[in-house]
C-alpha cells in the first residue's frame, strides 16, 4: 500500500512539474470593443501584445500569481490570479480597460465660461490633478491623510484610496500609466472603472531615470528626453523594440553655456562678483558664435550645482553659485508632441519648428517666431482630445493662449482669457476648457480648481 500511494505521489508530482498552466481571453474597452495593441503580462516577464481582434493567450510552466495588462490611452490593470480559479490548469480571464481621456468630444450647452470644481478650506489642500476620462483625480492631504480621490466635475467623490507616506505629484508616463510621486517612493496607479488601486512602490531615483525622461511611446519606438548643461542642452533620443539606442536631435543655447561656464570657473577661481547696471554678473560678450573646446573639456564637465555648494567658503563662490542657479533655472524650451503621425519639436532656443514623420525622417524646419512675444510663459499645452496647440501668455498677469498652427507652427487665434486667476499654475486643456489650479486673494492660501471655456461659448 505505501508503495502505491508513492508512486501515486511521483506521478502526482511529475504532473504539477510538468503541467503548462494557461491565462486566455480578450481585452476590450468600456463599450465592449476588442483592443488592439494591449501588453499582456503574466509576473512581469511572460508577455504578450493584442491583435485587432483583442484575444491574448500565455502559458507558462509555474503557475502564474498576477496578471498586468497596460495600453496606451488606457489605465493599467493588476489582477491576482487564484488558484482556485484554474480549471485543470487554465483560466479565462477576460479584461476591461478604463480609457484615460475621453473617447468623444462633449460641449457643454449651459455651463458658465468659468467653473470652480474643487475648493480647499483649511482642513483639505490640493496638491495635483489628472483627467480620468470624464472623472478628475485629485491628490489631497484631507486633514492627516493623504489621498487619491476620484471625482466627477462637480465635485462630487466616486472613490478613494489612502497613501501612505507624503506623496506631492502626479506624473502621466509616456505609456499612459499614472504614477504617484513621493519625496523617495512612487508608484504606478490602477483605475479599474472606478475602483482605485495602486502597483507595489520603487525608488523614485528610478523614476527619475527611467519614467520621467520618456515623453512618447508607439507600437515601435520609446523617445526619451535629456537636459544637461544647466538644462541648457536637450537632446532627444529613441529606441526601439530591439533596445538599438539612435539619437533623433539636440538644441543647445550656447550664449547661456557660454554665460555658465564663465561662472563655474569664477566659481573655482573665487573671482569677485560684479553685477553690471542691468543686474547680470559681469561678462565678454555672449552673442557671438563659439565652439566648446573654449569653455571646457568635455571629458571632465564641470560639477553639479548641488555639489558645488559644500565647496563655497566665500561670499564671491555663494553669488557665483547664484548666478549658475538663476541660469539653471531659466531652462531651455523645446517640447516635443505627436499629432497625428507627426512628431513635431518646437526649439523655442533657435526659432524653429521641425517635423518629422512617425519613422523619424525629418519632413523640414520651420521658423517660429511668437516665442518673442512679451509674456510668453514657456509653455506649450496639447488638447488630447481635440488635438490642438496652445502657447501661454501672460504679459502683466493677464493671461491668453494662442492656438498654434502645427503645420507650419503659426499663430492662427488668440483666446484672451482674463478671468484666469494671477496666482495660477498647472494648467492643462481637455476638450476645449483650460484646468488650473488657482488662488483668489494672496492673503488667504486656499486654492481652487477652475475649468474655463478656452472659446468663451457660453455665458458668464
Amino acid at each position: 500500500m505505501r508503495i502505491c500511494l508513492l508512486l501515486l505521489g511521483i506521478f502526482h508530482s511529475v504532473w504539477l512539474f510538468s503541467q503548462n498552466w494557461q491565462v486566455y481571453g480578450a481585452i476590450r474597452t468600456e463599450e465592449g470593443e476588442p483592443l488592439e495593441g494591449a501588453s499582456v503580462y503574466i509576473d512581469d516577464f511572460t508577455g504578450v501584445i493584442t491583435g485587432g481582434d483583442g484575444l491574448y493567450r500565455i502559458s507558462t510552466p509555474e503557475r502564474p500569481v498576477q496578471l498586468i495588462v497596460q495600453r496606451l490611452g488606457y489605465f493599467s490593470r493588476r489582477i491576482v490570479l487564484e488558484e482556485k480559479d484554474f480549471v485543470s490548469g487554465k483560466r479565462l480571464l477576460d479584461v476591461t480597460l478604463t480609457s484615460q481621456f475621453l473617447s468623444l468630444p462633449v460641449v457643454d450647452v449651459v455651463a458658465p465660461k468659468v467653473q470652480v470644481l474643487i475648493e480647499e478650506d483649511f482642513s483639505m489642500d490640493l496638491y495635483d490633478y489628472e483627467f480620468a476620462g470624464r472623472n478628475l483625480l485629485l491628490l489631497v492631504r484631507d486633514k492627516k491623510r493623504h489621498l487619491l480621490r476620484l471625482t466627477d466635475e462637480s465635485g462630487q467623490i466616486i472613490s478613494e484610496l489612502p497613501l501612505a507616506g507624503s506623496p506631492h505629484q502626479l506624473h502621466r508616463s509616456c505609456t499612459g500609466g499614472l504614477h504617484i510621486i513621493g519625496p523617495d517612493f512612487s508608484q504606478e496607479l490602477i483605475v479599474n472603472g472606478v475602483e482605485l488601486d495602486t502597483f507595489p512602490r520603487y525608488d523614485t531615483r528610478k523614476f527619475r531615470a527611467f519614467i520621467e525622461p520618456c515623453v512618447l511611446k508607439s507600437d515601435r519606438y520609446y523617445i526619451y528626453r535629456h537636459a544637461a548643461l544647466l538644462n541648457q542642452e536637450i537632446s532627444y533620443t529613441y529606441y526601439d523594440n530591439y533596445g538599438g539606442r539612435h539619437p533623433l536631435t539636440q538644441i543647445r543655447n550656447r550664449p547661456a553655456i557660454r554665460e555658465a561656464f564663465r561662472a563655474y570657473r569664477q566659481f573655482l577661481n573665487n573671482a569677485p562678483f560684479v553685477v553690471r547696471a542691468e543686474g547680470t554678473p559681469a561678462s565678454d560678450p555672449i552673442n557671438k558664435d563659439f565652439t566648446f573646446d573654449e569653455l571646457f573639456d568635455e571629458q571632465n564637465p564641470p560639477l553639479e550645482i548641488s555639489k558645488l555648494i559644500p565647496l563655497a567658503e566665500s561670499a564671491n563662490q555663494v553669488a557665483w553659485l547664484g548666478a549658475l542657479k538663476t541660469i539653471e533655472q531659466d531652462s531651455a524650451y523645446a517640447p516635443l508632441f505627436k499629432i497625428d503621425n507627426q512628431i513635431l519639436i518646437f526649439d523655442h532656443v533657435n526659432g524653429e519648428l521641425q517635423r518629422y514623420d512617425d519613422l523619424f525622417r525629418s519632413e523640414g524646419n520651420t521658423a517660429i517666431a511668437y516665442q518673442t512675444a512679451r509674456g510668453w510663459k514657456k509653455e506649450l499645452l496639447k488638447d488630447d482630445v481635440t488635438q490642438e496647440l496652445y502657447a501661454h501668455f501672460a504679459p502683466d498677469g493677464l493671461h491668453r493662449l494662442e492656438k498654434i498652427d502645427p503645420e507650419n507652427g503659426h499663430i492662427v487665434h488668440t483666446y484672451p482669457l482674463g478671468e484666469v486667476r494671477y496666482l495660477s499654475a498647472n494648467f492643462k486643456i481637455r476638450d476645449g476648457h483650460l484646468y488650473y489650479i488657482g488662488q483668489d486673494n494672496v492673503n488667504i492660501p486656499n486654492h481652487k480648481l477652475y475649468k474655463v471655456d478656452i472659446a468663451q461659448r457660453n455665458k458668464p
